[in-house]
């Protein structure tokens, strides 16, 4: 953890990112995009661990959010997602028997949402991708080499990441393709033991991989890496990048093998 915050503070320098602007002298929120800036303050916050000013915050922007053209015009379920995502940060924050990694999480979860309300291009959960992809390389390669506990420690990781984006994918996907992740993760989750021997069960696990990377990569991202990569804690940009290149090389093996031999 000691080398994660100083990865982070080294990162924070080059980005050029500044200490929050704290909303204490706010008396109205009228744009979506002060919102945004509220949630990028509160994470920053959440992050050195002054959780009262946090609160403070998020109190501040749930009473306003529900004011903006943008989450008025969504529909009641997905107004339900804004809500409950921001009361769950809400109690984290007022939780001391949370530790610091949970609580970011949930402010993480807000974080992601509200800037998959206000970005039409490319979305901030876009940029976890490959975090989402590494779970399942672990699984892959705990079945391969049974190793049953590296598996259930990916699995749980699988669904710890997948929670803290799933706010995000609600108001950004279709319905069809959150339920088709929400099938994958739970299938997962509930035949960890088959998936480990079975192999129907290890084909399930592939095509979850497969549709998730589709979803996650739908466009080619050529923008800066994003912080929000090293909320997940694992190892920063260049262990990313060698994931992602892990899996196509994983994934391209895997198409050879299938490929008869036409000598």
């Amino acid at each position: 953890m000691r080398r994660l915050g100083w990865a982070f503070m080294v990162l924070c320098m080059v980005f050029g990112l500044s200490m929050p602007a704290f909303a204490s002298n706010h008396t109205k929120v009228k744009e979506w995009s002060e919102i945004n800036e509220l949630t990028s303050e509160i994470w920053e916050l959440g992050k050195i661990e002054r959780y009262e000013e946090a609160a403070n915050v998020l109190k501040f922007t749930t009473e306003n959010i529900v004011h903006i053209e943008e989450v008025l015009s969504l529909r009641p379920e997905q107004q339900r997602v804004v809500q409950n995502t921001l009361a769950d940060a809400l109690s984290s924050l007022q939780n001391p028997e949370w530790s610091k990694e949970k609580k970011l999480n949930k402010l993480t979860e807000v974080r992601l949402l509200v800037d998959a309300l206000q970005t039409s291009y490319e979305p901030l959960w876009k940029k976890t991708g490959l975090m989402m992809l590494e779970p399942f390389i672990t699984m892959e390669k705990g079945v391969s080499e049974d190793d049953s506990v590296a598996f259930h420690q990916a699995a749980n990781l699988l669904l710890e990441r997948y929670e803290t984006v799933r706010p995000a994918l609600m108001v950004d996907l279709s319905d069809d393709e959150v339920k088709l992740l929400d099938e994958h993760v739970s299938y997962i989750d509930a035949n960890r033991n088959h998936i480990m021997t079975d192999t129907a069960h290890q084909k399930q696990l592939e095509t979850a991989a497969a549709d998730f990377e589709a979803l996650f990569f739908a466009k080619k991202d050529n923008s800066e890496p994003s912080l929000f990569w090293l909320i997940f804690s694992i190892g920063g940009i260049i262990s990313s990048t060698l994931i992602y290149v892990g899996w196509r090389k994983y994934k391209g093996d895997q198409e050879q093998l299938r490929v008869p031999d036409k000598r």
